[in-house]
């Protein structure tokens, strides 16, 4: 049976929320926590799926203990210990480290695109393959899962999009059916759905809803401009301790200067939707030829917002409560 918004399913140390069909809003503000709008104007807007972040941090996190690792032995004279560490780790972390050269080489994929117009999303295969799908088709989730590991619980979460392919656009949706997905991970819970909300606020709200494009941060600005216009930022907005300890020690305990270097390399060129098909499918439309929503949908938001307004004045009732004393 095809999930529906708002359906839980939920295991031992796991769960998966569905937040779409139907697209109705999900109470959070739209946040592009992962960069993934690439490219967005008043008809359409590009979305991607690479995020370096993760990888370099937990790879170059793992070679910096390592190596601090090797020279606290050197210093205590335990050099067949240094010895031993330097020839395993050499391996495992030269492994892990081709896999993500090898991940950051490959030319990036042909960006999602949301006509909102047409309320349609076009998707590209890196072979070549081509199709769209209906807006309300698109089943966005988000799991969750815990990890249990000797130093204690840690929840880990992303978004899923899936779409059917061009030939199965009517059949039924269940969680072990084929289909294209991209998964991205900005987090659990929250994160999820902030990320999600770019998407479904530009098709349904429209393009000011959401954030301007931006796969590199201050992009516009150089590497050390950057980091010191976010280090005045944080400071400006009173985060004092976020500031110093994330955007200022991350900064130069992950070495984030080399990341921001690759990132801008990688994003210099932004791939489009080069075929005749693509480009005649992404031109504008007159207003009076815009798709709409269907009956459903606009049932199902406009309960949705009843419940959310439901939910604010419930809050801003219960704050605003005197208290005995």
């Amino acid at each position: 049976m095809t999930q529906q918004v708002g359906e839980v399913n939920a295991g031992l140390l796991w769960k998966q929320k569905h937040l779409s069909p139907l697209p109705v809003p999900t109470g959070e503000p739209a946040s592009d926590v992962l960069g993934m709008i690439w490219r967005k104007n008043d008809t359409y807007m590009d979305v991607g799926s690479i995020s370096l972040s993760a990888g370099w941090v937990t790879l170059y996190s793992m070679t910096l203990v390592i190596v601090c690792t090797v020279i606290y032995s050197i210093t205590q004279g335990l050099y067949i210990a240094a010895l031993m560490i330097s020839m395993g780790s050499t391996v495992l972390m030269g492994f892990l480290w081709k896999g993500y050269i090898k991940a950051y080489r490959r030319a990036l994929m042909p960006p999602l695109r949301f006509h909102r117009q047409r309320r349609e999303v076009r998707i590209v295969t890196p072979e070549g393959e081509e199709w769209t799908v209906p807006w309300e088709r698109v089943h966005a989730i988000a799991p969750s899962a815990t990890m249990i590991g000797q130093f204690g619980a840690a929840k880990m979460g992303g978004l899923l999009l899936w779409f059917p392919y061009k030939d199965q656009i009517d059949e039924p949706f269940h969680m072990n059916k084929e289909g294209w997905t991209i998964m991205v991970s900005p987090g659990p819970g929250i994160a999820a759905m902030r990320q999600w909300e770019c998407i479904r606020s530009f098709m349904e709200v429209g393009p000011e809803a959401v954030p301007e494009a931006c796969p590199v941060p201050n992009g516009h600005l150089g590497i050390w401009e950057s980091f010191v216009d976010d280090m005045r930022s944080g400071f400006r907005e009173g985060k004092w301790a976020r500031t110093i300890f994330w955007d200022g020690l991350f900064s130069f305990f992950f070495n984030a200067f080399v990341l921001d270097y690759l990132t801008r390399k990688k994003f210099a060129v932004i791939p489009d939707l080069t075929s005749p098909e693509s480009i005649a499918w992404s031109q504008s439309l007159p207003p009076e030829q815009w798709a709409k929503r269907s009956p459903e949908l606009e049932a199902a938001i406009a309960e949705r917002e009843k419940d959310l307004e439901a939910a604010a004045t419930a809050k801003l009732a219960s704050s605003s409560e005197p208290v005995d004393l």
